[in-house]
């Protein structure tokens, strides 16, 4: 009887197939898988931005006295001004209304929120404030009209990808949220809260 036994395994030639099947499946695959990604990180950024007004007319309600603003922030301490809501934001009751953080008056930090991921913007349309940089509630939950701005708006978050993947959640003059559709105008790009098409920055 013969001591010699056959191997069995790959070639290199049948190793070289499968590698190259491989990269092609994978090139389509990785695609797929990032703006698989990209939508569930909007998904869940859009979420917290509609369980932040429901937060801020909730704590609102609250109160005998004063408003909860909300606003953008850089330092999670106090509000910034500017309407670049992606480097962060906070909720705090604001007993006199002056949109800033005085511990001395009785205002109180509620909440922080972090400064969004994967480069995503996040904007205000109007909804009561000078400049997209803040939001306050009454008692009653109501938003509170400024000087110059409108009792109704939409949040809008954006990501790379612009408006036709853009999220969006649209506030009324009641406070209350609805997330934003596509009710005409360019196909397949959602609508504020006075039916425009929304933008990215």
């Amino acid at each position: 009887m013969s001591g010699f036994q056959r191997a069995s395994g790959f070639t290199l030639l049948e190793l070289i197939i499968t590698i190259i099947v491989l990269s092609i499946v994978a090139s389509f695959a990785v695609p797929s898988f990032r703006e698989t990604i990209m939508n569930n990180r909007l998904t869940a950024q859009i979420n917290e931005a509609s369980s932040l007004i429901s937060y801020a007319r909730s704590e609102a309600s609250k109160l005998q006295s004063g408003l909860v603003t909300v606003c953008s922030s850089t330092d999670s301490a106090s509000c910034s001004g500017n309407a670049a809501w992606e480097t962060g934001w906070i909720v705090f009751r604001d007993i006199d209304g002056d949109r800033a953080v005085d511990t001395a008056d009785g205002d109180e930090l509620l909440k922080v929120g972090a400064a969004l991921t994967g480069g995503n913007t996040f904007r205000i349309i109007d909804l009561t404030s000078d400049g997209g940089g803040y939001v306050q509630f009454a008692s009653n939950g109501f938003p509170i009209p400024s000087a110059t701005g409108n009792a109704a708006g939409t949040f809008v978050i954006c990501d790379e990808r612009g408006a036709s993947e853009a999220r969006a959640i649209s506030v009324n003059i009641s406070g209350q949220t609805r997330l934003a559709r596509d009710n005409g105008g360019t196909a397949g790009v959602l609508n504020d809260h006075d039916n425009a098409d929304i933008t990215c920055p």
